[in-house]
């Protein structure tokens, strides 16, 4: 029978594990406006986004949410680094989920993408809010905080049982009849004002309407339910669409008053929410009927025991466990609750004998905190696991407060315990997903931070441990041509060898993509990582098939040891990484140790980086312009625009130096825009000055001659400089026009279609010949200095440049010498029919404004 392909499998997976996954793809960087999204799965049951544009797709976040999640967006698409995240999501006009998010971008030359896996923890968060409130509210009001401080937590956790989408009060019925806020923090101060004090048997509120009925009251739109005729108007004002009130009742069915939840939109409270207004209502109950009770107390010592009893009652409706020990945490009365979940009698709980349903392996921890109770009388939190009168244990959050008597004695120990086990397998679920890579079962980069400290405890004395990053090589390749189907399989495979070639004890882990790391320890020092670095590179270099394919993988590695003079613990990951990249650079399929070297030119190459990535927001490129001279009347007929960094603390920074990292990080295509649109505004302006029209020669990289926006970048800085097309010509080199040839000839068809002229810059340099220049719309050749002679006296080479701009004009192409720097030199290039030349002879690059004035000097002279 046929297995489900590997997609399936894991849609599949995922759907078992309650998760959905956004897919999303980018055409450019986050920062351009016109990019789009394509989510290839819906982001929620209720939410399918389609296609449509990153804006679009950002208005499904809670507009307070939508900031912290572009930040996080930016960040992952910026480094590439896994985010993690919490956020609301709008599911319809009336409905917000709460999910959480784990994610990372995809880096590629022709493909930006999101990636992220989310599970709806709504109900999660839910949970605990109200477990929280209740708690919180319990514990203030056992310590005899005051009224208004404990109804506080609750109306906090009933908007935060609903995503933050409503604001709560709470109302008490007083004894004249009339209803008045006790806690009203969230709302509009007039808005309280307009309200407060309403008498609850006339005025039509939902408030009213609950408290008259005792029973949950709904007004889905205040604008048109006739019980908000009187106060409609102030609710509009402030934005407040609905109303949600659920009557404060005590146990006995007597209404104290109500919670009340305005929502922003006309909309029900779910059956989720209302279970959750209710409890919180209890609660609410609770305090106020204990805070009635410590009043009335002062006045009736009779009915003290009367009101714990309701108090015990309240609290029971809770679902929470009420307890109470002597000053030395023994039970010495029947703790009906206790004995009731556990099951055990009261003569089996009685002193300690309770802790025998505590889970054995946290009895330990427990009774190192009962034991300090006994001495120090100050409020305290734990979570254990007690064991229910079925056998099964069940994660349990205990608070315990001391109760003291009129004369300050300690009295008795009072608490409570709320069932968090729901929580605790949610959270194990969650922190199993962010800590293991979800294709290979491998531990992942946050499950690696985490343990690298403890690894590196473990070292044996005499011994050192080795960091290793394993890259593995032309893996981009695998999935370009084969699919990433068939990448993901192949790193499957990798990883499972990677398993089975570790001695027990060591560690392997999934960085991203095609990194994997090992953390194992030597008992031979550096001999033994050589030794065990040989082994996983002959146990990758296994041919394997995959999917049908035979495939001969191979790594590069780098490694670090550890204790080592040169790398602290915090620097093991980075310093095996810099030596992974000098593998990478020697050609691959070899290992390299890191050194001190290696982490100054990173930094130095780091430094630079980080400085380029901001050099366009600061303004500190410049563009100097090297005229090009007509050798048949000795006339500049042409310009090339040349960068220049001005380096706020280096100076003058060397294209050399930075345009391989911009190239390296995508940031070629920003500045070479930035190049493009500045000189055609510059040339354009200059041709107003000196009423000359010029050809501006503005170079292209390799890596924007990938970029499906060149064509319209190109159209749009002609447009805006007012530029005429046929006075651009793109420099573009050899090697960027065969890495794809289809693509190539593509995009030359493209360009020759907008008008500009096409130049192959550096002829001979790269992969040089005539005939290959006649598959090209090529319309100029320019030579580099590497063909011209020091001296005119060199026929041969006279002969050579000659012939070579001979065949290029019978292709009908100029000839343009570069790097021209004594009169011999145009002496040959005057002899052998070259077109133009620029260089030092003529003038060196300089900016526009001196540029101008050597136009204006050199045509007069």
């Amino acid at each position: 029978m046929a297995q489900p392909d590997l997609q399936s499998r894991l849609a599949f997976t995922l759907r078992s594990a309650g998760l959905l996954e956004w897919y999303v793809e980018l055409d450019d960087s986050l920062s351009d406006g016109q990019a789009t999204v394509a989510v290839v799965t819906h982001a929620l049951d209720a939410c399918a986004l389609g296609s449509t544009s990153l804006t679009e797709f950002l208005e499904h976040i809670h507009p307070d949410d939508r900031d912290s999640v572009a930040e996080h967006v930016a960040i992952t698409l910026s480094t590439g680094d896994e985010v993690r995240f919490e956020c609301r999501v709008l599911v319809d006009e009336s409905s917000v989920q709460m999910v959480s998010v784990t994610g990372r971008s995809t880096a590629h030359p022709e493909l930006r993408a999101l990636h992220f896996i989310s599970q709806d923890v709504t109900d999660c968060r839910r949970s605990e809010a109200i477990a929280e409130g209740q708690m919180r509210a319990l514990e203030l009001a056992v310590a005899g905080a005051p009224l208004t401080e404990v109804l506080v937590e609750l109306t906090r956790s009933a908007q935060k049982q609903s995503a933050r989408t409503v604001s709560a009060a709470i109302m008490r019925l007083d004894e004249d009849g009339r209803l008045r806020f006790v806690e009203a923090s969230s709302l509009p101060s007039d808005f309280v004002a307009a309200l407060n004090a309403m008498d609850a048997g006339s005025d039509g509120t939902t408030c009213s309407v609950s408290v008259r009925t005792g029973k949950p009251s709904v007004a889905l739109d205040i604008g048109g339910d006739p019980s908000w005729a009187r106060h409609r108007d102030k609710a509009l004002e402030h934005g407040l669409r609905a109303c949600w009130s659920t009557p404060i009742l005590s146990h006995s069915g007597e209404v104290m008053g109500a919670i009340a939840c305005y929502s922003s939109v006309c909309a029900a409270p779910s059956f989720l929410e209302q279970q959750g207004i209710t409890l919180l209502a209890n609660t609410a109950a609770l305090v106020v009927q204990r805070d009635r009770a410590n009043r009335a107390r002062l006045e009736v010592e009779q009915k003290m025991a009367a009101n714990e009893r309701r108090f015990k009652g309240l609290v029971k409706a809770t679902n929470s466990l009420v307890w109470s020990t002597s000053p030395l945490v023994d039970i010495v009365e029947s703790q009906p609750d206790w004995n009731e979940f556990t099951g055990q009698t009261f003569e089996q709980s009685r002193g300690k004998g309770w802790l025998e349903a505590v889970h054995p392996e946290d009895r330990p921890e427990l009774e190192a905190l009962v034991e300090e109770m006994r001495s120090v009388f100050a409020n305290r939190r734990a979570e254990y696991r007690v064991r229910q009168a079925d056998g099964q244990y069940r994660h349990m959050s205990g608070h315990a407060v001391p109760i003291f008597d009129d004369h300050g004695n300690m009295k008795e120990w009072s608490g409570g315990l709320t069932d968090i086990t729901d929580r605790k397998q949610v959270e194990h679920r969650l922190h199993h997903m962010a800590t293991h890579d979800p294709l290979t079962g491998l531990p992942n980069r946050i499950y690696l931070n985490e343990h690298l400290r403890e690894l590196v405890n473990f070292i044996p004395e005499n011994q050192q441990l080795m960091i290793m990053l394993i890259d593995l090589d032309r893996f981009k390749e695998v999935n370009d041509s084969m699919g990433h189907g068939y990448g993901d399989v192949l790193l499957v495979q990798i990883a499972h060898r990677l398993r089975e070639a570790l001695p027990s004890g060591d560690l392997v882990a999934r960085l991203g993509g095609d990194e994997f790391v090992v953390v194992a320890h030597l008992p031979d020092g550096a001999r033994s990582a050589e030794r065990l670095a040989s082994d996983l590179l002959r146990a990758i270099q296994v041919p394997c098939d995959v999917l049908g394919t035979r495939y001969y993988p191979s790594a590069s590695m780098g490694m670090c040891l550890y204790p080592d003079p040169d790398t602290s613990i915090d620097e093991l990951l980075q310093h095996a990484d810099i030596a992974m990249y000098r593998a990478k650079y020697a050609g691959g399929t070899g290992m390299r140790f890191f050194s001190a070297e290696m982490s100054i030119e990173s930094k130095n190459r780091m430094a630079l980086e980080l400085d380029l990535r901001e050099a366009l927001e600061r303004d500190e490129f410049v563009l100097h312009y090297q005229p090009r001279i007509c050798l048949d009347d000795d006339i500049p007929c042409g310009v090339e625009a040349l960068i220049r960094w001005n380096h706020p603390t280096k100076g003058l920074v060397s294209p050399a130096e930075f345009i391989p990292i911009a190239e390296a990080t995508g940031l070629i295509c920003k500045i070479g825009n930035w190049v493009l649109h500045q000189a055609c505004q510059d040339i354009q302006q200059l041709t107003a000055r000196i009423g000359t029209e010029l050809t501006l020669s503005v170079n292209v990289s390799p890596v924007q001659l990938k970029s499906p926006m060149l064509c319209s970048e190109v159209s749009r800085a002609l447009q805006a400089a007012g530029l005429d097309t046929h006075r651009l010509e793109l420099e573009l080199t050899e090697s960027g026009l065969i890495e794809d040839t289809d693509t190539s000839h593509q995009l030359l068809r493209s360009l020759g279609a907008i008008g500009v002229r096409l130049a192959i810059d550096d002829f001979g340099t790269g992969y040089a010949g005539i005939a290959y220049l006649r598959q090209y719309p090529i319309d100029v050749v320019k030579l580099d200095r590497t063909f011209l002679c020091p001296t005119a006296k060199s026929d041969n080479c006279l002969d050579f440049i000659k012939a070579v701009t001979e065949m290029c004009h019978s292709l009908g192409m100029r000839v343009v010498a570069e790097g021209v720097e004594d009169a011999d030199m145009l002496r040959q290039l005057m002899r052998s029919t070259c077109d133009e030349a620029q260089g030092y002879l003529f003038a060196k690059p300089m900016p526009l404004d001196k540029l101008g004035d050597y136009l204006i000097d050199r045509r007069a002279s």
